[in-house]
């Protein structure tokens, strides 16, 4: 991690990171002594909270990177290449895109490190043990869930049976920018993240409310279940999301979708990451998917878009389901083959609340990072995978998105809930983990209504990759191994470079 903080230059395109020069403070607003003043621990937290919205933005590398890297979209000729290294598979240890990943998170994490050595500093010179125990438990929390995001890109899936083999990612515990640390054991990893997750809990007792913008206990409840079920823990999985069930009741119309993505607002939101017209620009738009321009005489939008969902992801929102039009929709492309017939990501085109004019769309949504629906997914794989009633949470979320109860057993069941996993969260970045979680390769196949916009030819827009592919795993960045001596081996698949 010797070079992390030089390459904190690379943040703004990763995902428009606001932290600088965390080698000498991590907030230029505050020097010294100060930081140790509860105030500026507050304004620490601030930039934190801030600092994460701009990781988890729907356009940030982070995020729209794993979405390229599967089979959920092809790749156009107007994306300038944006993507194009994710999309083609051809990404390395020394690539740009791939080192600001990994750089970003860890520099989020050192700043984190500094907050909390700053919050201990506030606690043993002023009056002030409850706030900065919260902000404590918030910091706790934040550096477990990026501690996650790293596991999940940079490691192979976990598994219990040999996680004491497999490679993890460093944890660093201490603001230490210089740190030369070994990378571990996936096993290890995951106790450090519950650990952190431990700790949160003792710290932060906020009650969970619907559409909370700051962190709460049943945040920390819906990312135990995301742990859980990443760790092939099936039984806390499916107990920790369905605790969560009665406070935040699924949205159940058309309408509800797109108050929930149109204005930012759901009975289904647990956390998100708060957006003011004021602070839109710490996250990264998510143009790409639509590039809307106004036509004031049709009065309609003509897009553009960089990326276009692929034919069978299309083909997945079916009559009658709310999300068709609100998360995919037909969309005019006048350069398609069927300028008309094509669809694109909708669900990402932005609040109405943060434009700055009627019919500019601003591509900008509130990162969110737990909803319900997720909870609802996970455990029916849960309990799909320890031969329990995986069918009824599958159909309380088809049936509340406007879709049949599915008869389904057996694998094809598991199918289904794999198909709800894409219809619900597509462009939210998830594909990517779990592929990797299911142990599936894939296959795409080109949108036949934009195929004449489709870049990279059949060997992109065709592409097959199998499960046992070793690339499913993102390389550890060059820089790293050349620069710390105590990191470790680099992930198979890339030691050649």
């Amino acid at each position: 991690m010797k070079k992390i903080i030089s390459l904190m230059m690379m943040l703004g395109a990763v995902g428009g990171f606001t932290a600088c020069s965390l080698d000498l403070e991590p907030d230029t607003a505050i020097t010294g002594d100060r930081a140790g003043q509860p105030k500026y621990v507050a304004d620490l937290r601030n930039g934190i909270y801030n600092n994460v919205a701009s990781m988890a933005s729907y356009g940030g590398t982070a995020i729209v990177s794993t979405e390229y890297y599967t089979d959920l979209f092809n790749e156009t000729s107007s994306s300038g290449n944006r993507g194009g290294y994710f999309s083609r598979w051809s990404i390395y240890a020394n690539d740009s895109d791939v080192q600001g990943v990994w750089a970003s998170y860890y520099s989020l994490i050192l700043q984190i490190n500094y907050a909390l050595g700053k919050a201990d500093e506030a606690i043993a010179n002023y009056d002030s043990d409850d706030e900065m125990n919260l902000y404590k438990g918030e910091f706790y929390f934040f550096r477990a869930y990026l501690m996650h995001q790293l596991a999940l890109r940079f490691c192979e899936d976990y598994d219990p049976a040999r996680a004491s083999e497999q490679l993890g990612v460093p944890f660093q515990n201490e603001y230490n920018p210089g740190a030369q640390l070994n990378r571990g054991t996936l096993q290890q990893t995951y106790e450090h993240i519950l650990d952190d997750i431990k700790l949160a809990e003792e710290l932060l007792t906020t009650a969970g409310s619907q559409n909370s913008k700051y962190l709460t206990k049943d945040a920390i409840t819906a990312f135990k279940a995301q742990v859980a079920l990443q760790m092939h823990d099936y039984q806390n999985a499916a107990q920790y999301a369905s605790s969560l069930y009665g406070s935040y009741p699924l949205a159940s119309s058309k309408e509800d979708l797109q108050q929930m993505w149109m204005h930012d607002t759901s009975s289904e939101i647990i956390f998100e990451c708060n957006l003011v017209q004021t602070t839109v620009g710490v996250i990264v738009s998510a143009q790409d998917y639509a590039n809307g321009t106004y036509d004031g005489t049709l009065k309609s939008y003509s897009f553009n878009p960089a990326y276009v969902p692929e034919q069978w992801v299309c083909d997945l929102y079916e009559p009658g389901d709310y999300r068709d039009s609100v998360y995919v929709g037909l969309a005019r492309i006048p350069q398609a083959s069927k300028p008309d017939e094509t669809k694109i990501l909708l669900k990402l085109t932005g609040n109405e609340e943060l434009r700055t004019s009627e019919s500019i769309l601003n591509y900008y949504n509130m990162p969110k990072l737990f909803r319900i629906s997720e909870m609802y997914l996970i455990e029916a794989e849960a309990q799909y995978r320890l031969g329990g009633d995986a069918a009824t949470p599958l159909n309380q979320l088809r049936q509340n998105r406007g879709l049949a109860a599915t008869t389904a057993t057996g694998e094809d069941l598991f199918e289904e809930i794999k198909r709800e996993c894409v219809r619900e969260f597509i462009g939210e970045g998830r594909r990517l983990f779990d592929l990797k979680r299911w142990g599936d390769g894939f296959t795409r196949d080109g949108q036949t209504a934009a195929l004449n916009r489709l870049a990279g030819g059949t060997a992109t827009y065709q592409m097959t990759q199998e499960a046992s592919n070793p690339k499913f795993v993102w390389p550890i960045p060059q820089y790293e191994l050349q620069n710390n001596p105590n990191f470790g081996a680099q992930n198979n698949g890339y030691t050649e470079e």
